[in-house]
């Protein structure tokens, strides 16, 4: 008897087993989870249930999905996986052409898209972001807007109101769209309430959003929702993305650009 199979009769068993899968593949499907350790769909539902109020997935039809482990503030963030960002950062600038209108998002590969802006290169930029803007200063190729409003501690970006109205009297050519997950049935999330409304509205505004991800944000769910991947103009991914996972991506419906 395989060890799976003999840990199914203990729900903590099963618990540990679906969090595996859950880490190595994103998305979990009940009827198959149910054929690996021998017991009922009933029960790895109740499982799953469980799973999910316990913060460690979302439930979608058939089965589930991890949470993104994006929990960390800025601050931390921004020293993690930075040579894949920068990566994903050389591929988002190839995008760019002279005398567009940028809008960078906050987030910390979009903090690498700013490092990486070529010099020659005259643009319009807007942020709401304080450590992007910090990053453009001195850019004199740049002319840079900065956004104001409330504070974000966590995300280090200008939200709510004051923000919000500024982006009205804005059309971006193409705005980099910062974020905490992405999945191909749920789209694309982030783990605060006034960050997602704030990134709603951004999508609306902009003309062409970029999405650059990191490995680890793929087939992952957040709280919030902001867009459907459909809205999603360019989703750039790493070239070592599971393949899987960049299948559900395809069938989402973003078209799909490698960083090279």
């Amino acid at each position: 008897m395989s060890k799976e199979r003999a840990s199914a009769n203990q729900p903590s068993g099963r618990h540990q087993y679906i969090r595996e899968q859950l880490r190595l593949h994103g998305r979990v499907y009940a009827g198959e989870l149910a054929a690996s350790l021998g017991v009922s769909e009933d029960s790895i539902r109740r499982d799953l249930r469980e799973l999910a109020a316990d913060g460690v997935c979302q439930r979608v039809y058939g089965g589930a999905i991890a949470l993104t482990p994006n929990r960390h503030g800025f601050l931390q963030r921004r020293h993690e996986n930075t040579e894949r960002k920068a990566r994903l950062a050389a591929a988002a600038v190839r995008l760019l052409k002279p005398g567009q209108f940028v809008f960078l998002d906050g987030g910390t590969t979009n903090l690498e898209i700013a490092r990486a802006l070529p010099e020659q290169l005259p643009l319009t930029v807007a942020t709401n972001s304080i450590p992007i803007a910090a990053a453009l200063f001195g850019q004199k190729q740049l002319s840079v807007l900065v956004l104001g409003g409330s504070l974000n501690h966590q995300s280090g970006d200008a939200l709510g109101t004051t923000a919000t109205r500024m982006l009205d009297t804005m059309r971006p050519d193409i705005c980099f769209l910062g974020t905490c997950s992405v999945d191909g049935e749920l789209g694309v999330g982030t783990v605060m309430a006034d960050e997602a409304a704030f990134k709603r509205h951004l999508v609306e505004q902009c003309g062409h959003t970029v999405l650059a991800v990191t490995n680890e944000k793929l087939d992952t769910a957040s709280p919030f929702i902001v867009a459907p991947l459909s809205d999603i103009g360019t989703l750039i991914i790493e070239p070592d993305a599971d393949p899987i996972r960049r299948a559900h991506l395809e069938a989402g419906g973003a078209p799909l650009l490698i960083a090279g």
